[in-house]
């Protein structure tokens, strides 16, 4: 049932990313109170849900690992991976990190599958789980549907308060 990269070359070029990806999760989980098993108690159906959501919506759309993996990518590198990145612009916040210039290319299909996972979760455990969370698993279930390492993700992430286009400035590579 994986969908494998199509030649050694993609396998290379990806390694940048979870090799980043994996070093944020380290920092994030020797700083913080993250567990494995945070939702075992509050929202038990929690990596179903998960599960189910993400691998429909790579099946039908084989871009949603790149999108989701870039999604995180940029939400990690400005603040943590808090999901800032997700936070639409509005007249309260003013411009957020999704509208930054180099963040008005992140693929849709990355947002979509947040909001399908969550609206579902929240029929469940409803304001149990964190967008956050959500980004960060669905992320890791899709680098292993592609061909990549499976690793933990320790959950427990509070989803983040401030979402400025600002601070996107000098924190992701053009």
């Amino acid at each position: 049932m994986a969908i494998l990269l199509s030649n050694r070359r993609s396998k290379i070029s990806i390694l940048p990313f979870l090799s980043t990806i994996f070093f944020v999760l380290a920092q994030v989980t020797e700083s913080s109170n993250l567990t494995k098993d945070y939702y075992k108690q509050t929202c038990p159906t929690f990596d179903q849900v998960v599960n189910q959501i993400v691998t429909t919506k790579q099946m039908d759309t084989p871009t949603t690992a790149a999108a989701v993996i870039r999604v995180f990518f940029h939400d990690c590198m400005v603040g943590g991976c808090d999901a800032s990145t997700l936070v639409a612009s509005n007249a309260l916040q003013g411009k957020t990190e999704r509208d930054a210039d180099v963040n008005l290319s992140l693929p849709g299909d990355a947002f979509d599958l947040v909001t399908r996972v969550k609206t579902a979760l929240e029929l469940q455990c409803p304001g149990v789980v964190s967008c956050a969370d959500i980004l960060a698993v669905s992320a890791r279930n899709l680098v292993k549907m592609t061909g990549g390492p499976y690793y933990d993700v320790p959950l427990g992430r509070k989803d983040g308060l401030v979402s400025q286009a600002s601070r996107v400035v000098g924190n992701i590579a053009l």
